[in-house]
């Protein structure tokens, strides 16, 4: 399918016409909106409900387009190539997680707390974004020019660089908008748009691979891409009737700066651990390793979709829990955190059994099997993140974001350390390995800090019984294995269905809240 796209004379302009008419569907959406899907919102959990699944299906189908983009973006780029945009995107997230600066939280969390100022917090946190780019320039400048002549950087990759950072200038502004939709607990508009988004991304983006534009090209459609959702953002503000007020004083500035650069540390922290080995494999093994060991990540970034969306879905009545009813803070938390092992372990499991066949499927032949064994490695951090995540944001509620700063830092070190003396010598499968533990480091921490900061909570006793069930269904992988890794992977996900509930991990107060969710009984933490 591949070649006879690439080999299609009207490819381009075929897919060009598509990214037009999803353009379109994008501004169409942004414009009427999503009649009626207030009207579901009865209670705390309806509203969970409602606010998790609609960004989770949403981005079920971005996934979906993503994972065959990458199909095609890896059979049409190589390995290689694969690895010389691999590196321009992970400087692409850190450039944006520190011109975020930990504001995308922080608005969600004050817009949630004061609605009459979304306005006002809107422009700042844009304005601010903006300011906090432009200063990264001649960091930026001068890691493409000594990368291209100390680090074997690739011209393409310093070209994609540049593009890529100056599609953050749009996205800032998009990224201030989803914030203040998060915290009216709108999340399904956004969720649309960036459905739209996705597609128009898509054909453009294999529209450029077919004309030969390569990782250049690629960088470029970011770029248009960024900036056509920042006016579809706009257009959609006016479902929540809040204008952007475009002031920044020196007072403001100092308040956002001061109270969100915990939250910037962590999120730079986070992404320093969880990518910095992309730098540490591309320096010491070079762009095909990097693209080998990035093709195993494209799934990845599809199982890391749960926890993003559940939690900011559960972060606004988390904050309210906060501030008026501690015990059912630490309920709801420990409720969370349950329900992300329940999910985490067949995903594992699953992902361990079927690798070969998904990066088959994903990259073809040119990444097997180095790819699918380093995804073997890396998915077992899965249960551990899940949990992490979770806790952060709880960490967030009751103000206590600057915990989680040496959480990350003990990782950072542990994360940073370990790459650079194990890399050189077993590359990316030591990068794998080295990602589980980092993990684990920080769960550690975490647990600390919730302990202090929050309350006793029995990790253990939340545990156990969705433990005792991922064991089952991986004895069960085990003994169905001569029948195929489909059909063993289907009966190891039926018996971990029957040992969650034998376990007692799913009873009788769980089915209470999936009655709930379907509007058929109001619990009493509703």
């Amino acid at each position: 399918m591949t070649e006879a796209l690439a080999n299609w004379p009207y490819a381009p302009a075929a897919l060009l016409a598509g990214a037009a008419t999803f353009g379109v569907v994008l501004f169409t959406l942004a414009w009427i909106g999503i009649p009626g899907v207030d009207s579901i919102s009865r209670n705390t959990i309806q509203r969970l409900a409602k606010n998790s699944a609609a960004p989770v299906a949403g981005q079920l189908a971005n996934r979906a387009v993503d994972l065959v983009f990458a199909a095609f973006v890896l059979r049409l780029l190589g390995a290689t190539a694969n690895g010389q945009y691999a590196v321009a995107v992970v400087a692409w997230l850190y450039l944006k997680t520190i011109s975020d600066f930990g504001l995308s939280v922080l608005v969600t969390r004050e817009a949630a707390r004061s609605p009459e100022r979304a306005g006002e917090l809107l422009g700042a946190s844009t304005i601010l974004r903006i300011l906090v780019l432009l200063a990264l320039v001649p960091p930026v400048a001068a890691y493409a020019v000594g990368g291209l002549r100390f680090l074997e950087l690739s011209p393409a990759s310093a070209a994609a660089i540049g593009l890529l950072m100056l599609s953050i200038v749009p996205g800032s502004y998009t990224e201030a908008v989803n914030s203040i939709f998060n915290a009216r607990e709108r999340m399904e508009l956004p969720a649309a748009l960036n459905v739209a988004t996705n597609l128009f991304r898509a054909c453009l983006g294999l529209g450029a691979l077919v004309a030969g534009l390569g990782v250049i090209g690629l960088a470029l459609v970011a770029l248009v891409t960024t900036s056509v959702a920042a006016v579809a953002y706009h257009v959609a503000l006016r479902h929540l009737a809040v204008r952007p007020v475009w002031r920044l004083t020196r007072r403001d500035a100092r308040w956002l700066l001061t109270i969100s650069w915990p939250l910037l540390l962590n999120g730079l922290l986070m992404n320093l651990f969880f990518r910095a080995d992309v730098f540490v494999i591309q320096a010491a093994q070079g762009d095909y390793a990097l693209g080998v060991y990035d093709a195993a990540y494209k799934f990845i970034n599809t199982v890391l979709l749960v926890p993003t969306y559940f939690t900011l879905a559960v972060f606004p009545i988390l904050t309210r829990y906060a501030a008026s009813d501690h015990s059912r803070l630490l309920d709801s938390f420990g409720l969370a955190v349950k329900f992300m092992l329940i999910i985490a372990w067949p995903v594992t499991l699953g992902t361990v059994a079927l690798a070969p066949l998904l990066i088959g499927i994903l990259g073809g032949a040119d990444f097997l099997p180095d790819s699918a064994n380093a995804l073997r490695v890396l998915i077992w951090f899965l249960p551990w993140s899940y949990v992490n995540g979770i806790t952060q944001y709880v960490l967030v509620a009751v103000d206590r974001q600057r915990s989680i700063t040496w959480a990350f830092a003990a990782a950072v070190a542990f994360n940073l350390a370990a790459n650079l003396a194990l890399v050189p010598i077993f590359s990316f499968y030591a990068a794998a390995g080295v990602t589980v533990a980092t993990e684990v480091v920080i769960f550690a921490m975490l647990a600390l800090a919730v302990r202090r900061y929050i309350g006793p909570l029995s990790w253990a006793g939340l545990a156990v019984r969705p433990t005792l069930a991922a064991a089952a269904m991986g004895l069960t992988l085990v003994a169905a294995w001569r029948l195929g890794a489909i059909p063993a992977t289907v009966i190891g996900c039926l018996a971990y269905a029957v040992a969650l509930v034998v376990s007692g991990a799913v009873g009788r107060r769980e089915a209470d809240i999936a009655l709930a969710l379907l509007g058929r009984a109001r619990p009493a933490a509703s």
